[in-house]
């Protein structure tokens, strides 16, 4: 380590630190883990890179290369997976140093960036050319555009043109060897959703929708079982661009957070956000017609407009806990009420609150919400809810949202077979000795017990603990206030 030490601080200077008291600061990301499982890796990297330019990040993979250390690169580390969390220590690369605008085509619709970009600064340099983001996470104030497309992302905008995967054309890529290519189709592909496990991305380059303005209404549907005829309804008669939904009991959570009367006390909130070129007229035959097919109600305008200003902001719910148990997943859009009714009839006890992006597809990426004080001896049993409602989704034709570390045993399902097949020969190929973002993907055998894995221990014991923790409430609350 000290020769290492000594050629990364020859070569990049004042850009790296192996101060502890800074270093310190990379050992997490959003998510709340318990200390006995962060205890099973070394979440402290030994070095940090503020990575300032492409070749900064080529010349510290290739030192990091020839000694044998690993490399964890991180964003804003705005998820809960451990994508960003090291696993052995080792040499972090922070690339939100790496945020420049490096060019627009209004032509071809397209932009250039670096991965630290933060989406709702590039939304803002890109209107200046008549041009917007197609796609976006309900996290664009703060996370940035490598690290979603690192973990796959889906968001605003995936009901027409699905996730980031599907925005980005091409992606310059380092790689162990301190050479950048730029790759673009099925080998950027592999390069989608799997953490920086075989590089790090340094550019990207993404299609732009025009920048029409966008109109969002609120139709109050019954319950989740019309869903899918709502999704099919607002792809013909209005060409959505963004579809929404929030359950009750999350508006209530939400309501309850902000001292406030929930938008509506039963069923489900559908946000649908259409464009509107200029000098068009508002499509409220469309919207009426799509609602009366779905046994919907259009609610107040006023509705519509605060759902839309606050899509940025769902975690504000976190207030309640101090903790929040988040079960992430996708599912397919008819399984969706099935998968709704599961989880609160297996979380009976908690006040469940839901909500799920329509993406492209005829898929549902849902989050479920759990309140919790996050603390006693009891706060690792009841965190097994939070894989519950992933289970219950893969019974159904679904998978989990993102594998990263925790989760690393469902990466063939998040992947798919054919995907993950590809990704694994091109892991040999590139990283042989596994220094690549190590225990993303592929599972991490914990400190204390080095012949298991973790993340088929979390699971195991998640499997386990799941029937007791259901029957120990996270958090109770008072009845709920009319809706306003």
């Amino acid at each position: 380590m000290n020769e290492f030490r000594r050629e990364l601080e020859a070569e990049l200077g004042s850009a790296v630190t192996f101060d502890p008291q800074q270093t310190k600061a990379y050992d997490h990301d959003l998510g709340e883990m318990p200390s006995v499982l962060m205890a099973q890796i070394r979440p402290v990297p030994d070095a940090v890179l503020a990575a300032r330019s492409p070749e900064q990040v080529a010349s510290a993979l290739r030192i990091a290369a020839r000694h044998g250390v690993p490399v964890t690169p991180r964003g804003q580390a705005s998820s809960g997976f451990g994508g960003a969390i090291p696993t052995r220590g080792g040499l972090l690369v922070d690339l939100t140093p790496m945020n420049a605008v490096l060019g627009i085509d209004p032509d071809a619709g397209t932009v250039d960036v670096q991965p630290g970009v933060v989406w709702n600064a590039l939304s803002a340099r890109l209107r200046h050319a008549q041009l917007d983001l197609c796609t976006c996470p309900t996290s664009a104030p703060a996370s940035t555009v490598g690290g979603w497309f690192a973990t796959g992302g889906v968001g605003i905008g995936s009901f027409r043109y699905g996730s980031i995967g599907e925005v980005v054309q091409e992606v310059d890529v380092a790689g162990l060897d301190g050479r950048i290519v730029t790759v673009r189709g099925p080998e950027m592909e592999l390069h989608h959703q799997t953490c920086g496990t075989l590089g790090v991305v340094t550019a990207l380059r993404l299609a732009c929708r025009p920048a029409l303005p966008l109109r969002s209404f609120a139709i109050q549907l019954e319950g989740a079982d019309g869903v899918p005829a709502l999704l099919r309804e607002a792809r013909e008669r209005l060409d959505a661009y963004s579809i929404a939904f929030s359950s009750a009991a999350y508006l209530r959570m939400r309501a309850m957070a902000e001292e406030e009367k929930p938008a509506i006390d039963r069923g489900l909130l559908a946000l649908v956000t259409v464009t509107e070129p200029p000098g068009s007229i508002p499509d409220l035959a469309g919207v009426l017609a799509v609602a009366a097919a779905v046994g919907g109600t259009v609610l107040p305008e006023e509705v519509a407009r605060r759902e839309w200003e606050d899509r940025f902001y769902p975690m504000r719910i976190k207030k309640l806990g101090p903790a929040l148990l988040v079960g992430e997943f996708y599912v397919p859009a008819a399984a969706f009420a099935e998968a709704c009714r599961r989880i609160e009839s297996a979380l009976s006890g908690d006040l469940v609150g839901i909500e799920a992006t329509a993406v492209r597809g005829d898929r549902m990426a849902v989050l479920a919400y759990l309140v919790d004080p996050g603390a006693g001896l009891l706060f690792p049993l009841r965190m097994a809810k939070a894989l519950l409602p992933m289970r219950i989704a893969r019974r159904l034709g679904g998978s989990a949202y993102a594998p990263g570390l925790w989760l690393a045993s469902e990466t063939e399902r998040c992947l798919g077979s054919e995907k993950f097949a590809a990704y694994r020969r091109k892991k040999v190929q590139m990283d042989p000795g596994g220094l690549l973002n190590p225990g993303k993907l592929q599972v991490t055998r914990p400190r204390w017990f080095p012949a298991a894995s973790l993340s088929w221990a979390i699971g195991i014991g998640s499997t386990l603990a799941g029937p007791i923790s259901r029957r120990i409430p996270s958090r109770r609350f008072p009845a709920p206030r009319p809706a306003r």
